[in-house]
């Protein structure tokens, strides 16, 4: 997953948190850690994850890419069970009861406040989200059933997808609007950390050369970005291969730098 994504995923947690009846049972990608803000009375939980991604460029190499990812909410009451074991360690875990009408209830005010929150021009981080996000689109939603019995359960399901920015591809300048998230998140103390490894992570590639940068966005041998108009050194002569020696984008000239890559026709080719 991309750094983008995790993004998403903690932007959309802040702006949740304190502002659904879920109050700050809200988390990033793990059910457990909610046990030490969960009592053992019945309460609405939200888990905000990304578990699934697809890219369907080609030739974009790995970050200039256009993809959908799947954003998932499990909008859940549970409650936390502590017990001891057989070999006397206490263990918290989390149950999700059957539904009944009450959390029916609960479940549907969920469904509208994450919509809602998401959306609200005046939340901070919500806008920080949607800053990340091109397009989103459709919504599905699941509901969650004991596979064996049919008995529905108190949790609903909920995937959106989005097509988010892509990552900054390494060497290029940090967009602005990834700064301010980055800047809005290092406002949580739990994130600071995380916020600083991926400043530093984004810094990787600053002192590549400009076609080195261009070779590395587009995943491409070191003789193609001469063909795009930008000079890698030749190897031989530590000389800058000019664009006026890559003939083959201009007018089709055969030169040795290009012999790999133009048709040929004995083989089914096209001159």
């Amino acid at each position: 997953m991309s750094l983008v994504n995790a993004m998403l995923r903690m932007t959309a947690v802040q702006a949740l948190r304190g502002n659904t009846i879920a109050g700050g049972g809200v988390t990033d990608s793990s059910i457990e850690a909610l046990s030490s803000v969960m009592g053992d009375q019945q309460a609405p939980v939200i888990l905000v994850r990304i578990d699934q991604a697809e890219y369907s460029g080609q030739n974009e190499g790995f970050f200039a890419t256009s993809g959908i990812v799947k954003l998932s909410l499990d909008l859940i009451v549970a409650s936390a069970v502590t017990y001891q074991t057989t070999e006397g360690q206490m263990v918290t875990e989390i149950v999700i009861q059957p539904t009944d009408a009450g959390l029916e209830f609960s479940l549907d005010m969920l469904d509208r406040q994450w919509r809602r929150v998401l959306s609200d021009p005046t939340n901070a981080f919500a806008e920080c989200f949607r800053s990340l996000v091109s397009t989103i689109g459709p919504v599905k939603e699941t509901r969650g059933v004991d596979p064996e019995g049919g008995r529905k359960h108190a949790i609903r399901m909920v995937e959106v997808d989005i097509e988010p920015i892509c990552d900054p591809a390494p060497g290029g300048a940090l967009p602005a609007l990834i700064d301010v998230v980055l800047a809005r998140l290092a406002t949580v103390a739990d994130y600071q950390a995380a916020v600083t490894i991926m400043r530093a992570e984004l810094t990787k590639g600053a002192d590549l050369l400009s076609w080195q940068k261009v070779q590395s966005t587009l995943m491409a041998a070191a003789k193609v970005p001469g063909m795009l108009g930008v000079a890698p050194p030749d190897a031989e002569t530590v000389e800058v291969v000019g664009f006026e020696n890559i003939g083959t984008v201009i007018n089709g000239t055969e030169t040795e730098l290009t012999d790999d890559i133009l048709p040929n026709p004995d083989l089914g080719g096209s001159a």
